[in-house]
């Protein structure tokens, strides 16, 4: 014999002793949804963004440079090695070292030739330049950084 009433309990303890196909769901898409969150924090930088960060910061050093010749009323120099991707903007900046990734290219004054891999630009106090072109290459973007060589302006452009 049984009592009334037991019956009822051991069926609704049953049917309600596990996780139903939504809830399942739910929680997968939940941790697929946390581990692309993830992911994208460890991501490397792309190639493009490397270059142009690289190339404005750069611009922004080179106009920080003129600037200081002008004020100052003193000649300045920003240097560039192109083998060692290093980009040198006198004693009071520190300079930017590149990534591997990111190839340079210099056009600049004979004058301002220091070795095969090693040029630079001059800024002088009226305002004026040597002049010069940078440009930073990887994996497929590139940006041009130019120098007018009578105003002394800093440019930036995208290359395709």
């Amino acid at each position: 014999m049984s009592q009334a009433g037991n019956r009822d309990r051991s069926l609704n303890a049953a049917s309600e002793a596990g996780f139903t196909l939504i809830e399942m769901l739910a929680v997968l898409v939940i941790i697929a949804l946390a581990a692309a969150a993830v992911s994208t924090l460890y991501r490397a930088p792309s190639g493009a963004s490397q270059v142009k960060t690289a190339a404005l910061l750069a611009a922004s050093r080179l106009r920080d440079l003129r600037s200081g010749a002008m004020t100052t009323g003193i000649e300045t120099i920003a240097e560039i090695d192109t083998s060692n991707r290093i980009l040198s903007f006198g004693s009071r900046t520190a300079p930017i070292q590149l990534s591997s990734a990111i190839v340079l290219e210099v056009t600049s004054a004979d004058s301002e030739r220091r070795s095969d891999f090693v040029s630079g630009i001059r800024f002088f106090p009226n305002g004026g330049s040597t002049g010069g072109a940078i440009v930073f290459r990887s994996r497929g973007a590139a940006y041009e950084l130019r120098i007018n060589w009578l105003t002394g302006r800093v440019s930036t452009t995208l290359i395709n």
